[in-house]
């Protein structure tokens, strides 16, 4: 398995011998990096959750006492693995601002990253497909990644014609629609094929320019969701244990919540529970699908109903945030919660986006050259801005955030000003 710090079958043989001149911090350095190498080969061959100790000091010939000396546990080594892999080249971007002088070195930059994660696609695979597994501070490390990459992309913009000025929840959405492409790539054992998508990713950055103003809406749009126990009371005991789940994942993480505090939220007992999901995982991704499939059911009349292409998707986006709103619990599940809950819950959001992508479809009759990558990169770019509108204000005002969803959504077809009339109509 090729990492960034060598063949994993070679790490042993890369070991430092006592008594040979080398320094301890030389040492240290030495055995922190076979180590990074085997959690890289050993994620992508079991994945982050089976990944043990035991398989890693195997693997490097560190020894445990030595692991420990370093480390904390196997989450401690993790993040130290992902900043150590990450940290370097945002470093250097940063620290070079010619990277980002104009367009065209922009560019090359742009697709100098693609090729980098191409080149280590094990590395980049555990960084931005496992990390989620990692747990509530993997996830926060990942946030601060792409705070980072937002931060490079603000300062691109600025030297870009036409590109000044970029609002920051624009800047989200277009690292956000990058990353789902990449993520979608690593998962699908494609990280080779990125190189060649750059283009087309790089065509698709460049059709969200600034909105020609502010991308708010026309009267408050903020509403009141029936309560908790009013809504539970109209629902049958799987579908109160899949909203108790949901309201006590938001209130404490999934890492923390145990079914016996889900049955307690639900008012019901762990056999009711038992009965219908074998686990939490499985309680888990039922209440996403469960969440998915009422939105659906509520944005797809909306998107029959409308004129023409350009209203379906306002009064989709529109009904998709209503429906989060009027059900927050699941909303805040939706945007936050599933991120720290495993591969599987991320696995359901991609069928969800997969879906909704369909819907987008049309946009290609009214303007053929849109970038082919444009559905795709639109689905990362909403649930990015989904992400921190509702960490930030709450799932209860996300009609808020209709205008700029459907700004991103319509801009790569329509250009700014038709897509800018539309959102803000």
């Amino acid at each position: 398995m090729r990492t960034p710090w060598g063949e994993s079958e070679e790490l042993r043989a890369r070991k430092l011998h006592p008594g040979s001149g080398h320094t301890r911090a030389q040492t240290e350095r030495n055995q922190k990096e076979r180590l990074f190498a085997a959690l890289v080969a050993t994620v992508a061959e079991q994945g982050y959750e089976a990944a043990r100790v035991a398989d890693l000091v195997e693997l490097s010939g560190v020894s445990r006492s030595s692991f420990y000396g370093y480390f904390e546990d196997k989450q401690d080594c993790f993040l130290a693995a992902v900043d150590a892999l990450t940290g370097p080249p945002l470093e250097r971007l940063t620290d070079d601002p010619s990277a980002l002088a104009d367009e065209e070195r922009a560019r090359g930059a742009f697709t100098a990253l693609l090729e980098l994660v191409a080149e280590q696609p094990a590395a980049a695979k555990m960084c931005l497909v496992e990390i989620y597994a990692g747990g509530p501070e993997a996830v926060a490390l990942l946030d601060r990644i792409v705070g980072g990459l937002e931060q490079l992309a603000s300062a691109m913009f600025e030297r870009i014609p036409g590109r000044e000025g970029t609002p920051p929840e624009i800047v989200r959405a277009i690292v956000g629609g990058v990353q789902k492409a990449v993520y979608k790539r690593l998962l699908r054992g494609e990280g080779e094929r990125l190189p060649e998508l750059a283009p087309q990713l790089w065509e698709w950055i460049l059709c969200i320019p600034p909105p020609p103003g502010p991308l708010r809406p026309s009267r408050r749009r903020r509403l009141r969701p029936r309560k908790f126990e009013e809504r539970q009371a109209a629902s049958n005991p799987p579908d109160r244990v899949l909203r108790a789940l949901a309201a006590v994942v938001s209130e404490r993480g999934y890492q923390e919540t145990t079914v016996a505090d889900v049955v307690e939220r639900a008012r019901t007992s762990q056999r009711t529970f038992y009965n219908s999901f074998t686990d939490k995982e499985a309680a888990m991704v039922a209440a996403l699908d469960s969440g998915s499939a009422q939105m659906l059911a509520a944005a797809l009349p909306a998107f029959r109903r409308a004129n023409d292409w350009a209203s379906s998707v306002y009064a989709t986006q529109e009904a998709m945030f209503r429906f989060a709103a009027e059900e927050p619990e699941f909303g805040r599940l939706g945007a936050v919660g599933m991120y720290a809950a495993g591969p599987r819950a991320l696995e359901q959001r991609e069928t969800v986006t997969e879906g909704m992508e369909g819907l987008l479809v049309a946009g290609f009759e009214l303007s053929p050259d849109a970038p082919p990558l444009a559905p795709e990169a639109i689905g990362g770019a909403l649930y990015a801005i989904l992400y921190d509108f509702v960490n930030e204000k709450g799932p209860e005002r996300l009609l808020e955030l209709v205008p700029t969803a459907v700004y991103i959504t319509l801009a790569p077809f329509l250009g700014a000003e038709e897509a800018y009339a539309t959102a803000v109509g």
